[in-house]
């Protein structure tokens, strides 16, 4: 290439929005995310390759430990597998929207048997659709209860799930919305 062109580098200052350093940026980033060459296997990995190859396998192993858990089953119904998008979602809630969400998608909030493990009040039937056959729960409340199922319609786009395992593809902040229109109070 020297024999071609005159070669020169040149230092210039970084995040400046400078256009060829940015691009130069962008190559070097998509560049050390590249699988080597399989005639470049003796050649070193780069560090970010590196990285990326750890980063997820470490991803791989904490699924597989989530999914084979035994416990947080409604934890793992509502979240069943750990990602960075959904993660980020939750984590954009505000605090008191971020606590809403987590609490009722566990199972941790106080309603139905939880709180009377935890020996607070309770309801023995659904506080919406007064069903004395219906027990507070997590699954009747995002899944089933029929005086919620308008609400349900408005916000998550369907009327009544399936199960549980309907919500991991509903975003948290529309989750938020479903719960503080409900007037449950989860805590």
């Amino acid at each position: 290439m020297a024999v071609h062109f005159e070669i020169c580098l040149i230092w210039v200052p970084g995040h400046q929005d400078i256009p060829g350093n940015c691009i130069a940026d962008e190559l070097a980033r998509k560049g050390t995310t590249k699988l080597l060459l399989p005639d470049k296997e003796d050649t070193s990995m780069p560090l970010a390759t590196c990285k990326l190859l750890l980063h997820n396998q470490s991803n791989h192993k904490n699924n597989l430990r989530w999914q084979t858990s035994l416990v947080g089953r409604v934890a793992r119904q509502t979240w069943p597998y750990i990602g960075k998008a959904r993660t980020d979602a939750l984590c954009n809630l505000s605090r008191r929207d971020c606590s809403l969400v987590v609490r009722s998608m566990t199972g941790h909030w106080l309603i139905g048997t939880h709180a009377h493990r935890l020996n607070f009040p309770y309801n023995d039937f659904c506080r919406s659709c007064r069903d004395e056959e219906e027990e507070e729960s997590p699954e009747h409340f995002f899944c089933s209860c029929p005086a919620l199922s308008n609400r349900r319609l408005r916000t998550l786009g369907k009327p009544f799930l399936n199960d549980l395992s309907g919500l991991s593809a509903i975003p948290p902040r529309k989750i938020a919305l479903f719960i503080q229109s409900s007037n449950w109070t989860p805590f």
